[in-house]
């Protein structure tokens, strides 16, 4: 007779699991209040390209820490189309088997389970993440009777405060993706949809068509209806086929979004925007004062030497928003900075005729690139490269985050 439900050591190897926890490849996090813990792969896993038996299972795993049993089963990691074409060792050539398209949704994925009585929801990687906390939240208002305990729901979490990319509204839902029996075997979908009634919604299933057909729409950012997709209008597709393998293909324009959106921070912004605001400057000073090679200068200037300009078009009005943001805060500290030096030169103007006094009496201020930049000025040079310099943004998280992807 069959198991009746997954336990933890029957899915992965125990000492192949501890060995990823070691590696830093997973990361297990306890439940606050409860003996669970979640296993997730961490993002040392996803630049390395670490993806195994155990890695690419933890993603959002349940476990029970007492029983071993498994309370919650998502969904395997699975890989662009382009991975799999690419013979990656992870991602074996797809099978030659019938598929069904569905829309992939551009949130954060959400784990459902039933445990000590109450539905219970996580997300990805935390049992608490502000994601978990919204759709528990939402879960906790609906009528769940109709959902089955050891069933594990698979949705993804929409809510205009957790903006990716895609650009929802005001809509605010969960949507159901894929359900798991206790003993691992995947739900047919129109049957899950049916528990899932009056909690969200349901994935939207496109009309099959062949794979080349559907690597064109991605290429060209068009819809399956033949609308063009701006890339904040939807994500992509994720194929399904017959035995359960499953794959992803995401719209260019999606892919460019997602780049930036999740890739440029504070000091990328600091960076090009002192590469246009210094553009009269000798390529050696500037590369030197904005911590840049001569090559990478080279070939921002070689491409019009206007970066920013090029990174805001065509991206959401809220990253052009903060943009502009960062580069006025910018510009007000520079402006203060420079006046800061103008003040502090005046006071010590009478000394300029004498540089031991004047270096004296600069080393008494307690602002280093203030003193700096008091001597360039006492010899008649710049100050402004050195000013901006110093307000070099310290490592900071992109525009927005999006572990998932």
């Amino acid at each position: 007779m069959s198991q009746a439900y997954l336990t933890l050591d029957a899915l992965l190897p125990p000492h192949e699991l501890a060995a990823a926890v070691e590696a830093g490849h997973v990361t297990r996090k306890s439940h606050p209040e409860l003996p669970l813990s979640i296993y997730t792969y961490t993002r040392v896993c996803q630049y390395e390209g670490v993806w195994n038996e155990v890695t690419t299972r933890c993603r959002g795993l349940v476990a029970d820490d007492r029983t071993g049993r498994i309370v919650a089963l998502p969904l395997p990691k699975f890989f662009n189309v382009s991975e799999h074409e690419s013979d990656r060792p992870y991602a074996p050539a797809l099978p030659d088997e019938p598929f069904e398209v569905y829309e992939k949704v551009d949130g954060s994925l959400g784990v459902v389970f039933h445990y000590d009585g109450r539905w219970r929801v996580a997300s990805k990687g935390s049992f608490a993440s502000t994601q978990a906390t919204w759709a528990q939240r939402r879960l906790d208002t609906t009528d769940t009777t109709a959902l089955v305990p050891g069933v594990t729901y698979l949705m993804e979490i929409v809510y205009p405060e957790n903006r990716i990319v895609v650009d929802y509204g005001t809509r605010r839902d969960l949507v159901l993706l894929a359900a798991h029996r206790p003993d691992g075997t995947e739900i047919p979908l129109a049957e899950a949809a049916t528990a899932w009634h009056g909690i969200g919604s349901v994935v939207t299933v496109h009309p099959r068509m062949p794979l080349d057909e559907l690597l064109k729409l991605t290429e060209t950012n068009t819809l399956p209806d033949g609308s063009p997709a701006s890339g904040m209008d939807a994500e992509g597709f994720v194929l399904r086929f017959a035995s359960g393998v499953r794959a992803k293909a995401k719209i260019a324009e999606y892919v460019r979004l997602h780049k930036v959106l999740t890739g440029v921070t504070e000091r990328d912004i600091w960076r090009g925007h002192g590469i246009q605001r210094f553009a009269g400057t000798s390529a050696k000073i500037l590369a030197q004062g904005l911590g840049l090679s001569m090559a990478e200068l080279g070939g921002v200037r070689s491409a019009g030497g206007r970066p920013l300009d090029a990174l805001l078009e065509q991206v959401p009005d809220e990253f052009d928003a903060w943009v502009r943001s960062v580069i006025a805060r910018l510009e007000k500290e520079f402006a203060a900075r420079e006046q800061a030096v103008e003040e502090a030169y005046a006071s010590l103007a009478h000394l300029a005729d004498d540089r031991g006094a004047f270096a004296r009496a600069v080393r008494e201020l307690p602002d280093r690139q203030l003193r700096s930049a008091l001597f360039l000025r006492l010899d008649g040079r710049r100050t402004d490269l050195l000013l901006w310099r110093a307000l070099r943004p310290e490592a900071a998280d992109p525009f927005t985050t999006d572990e998932e992807n």
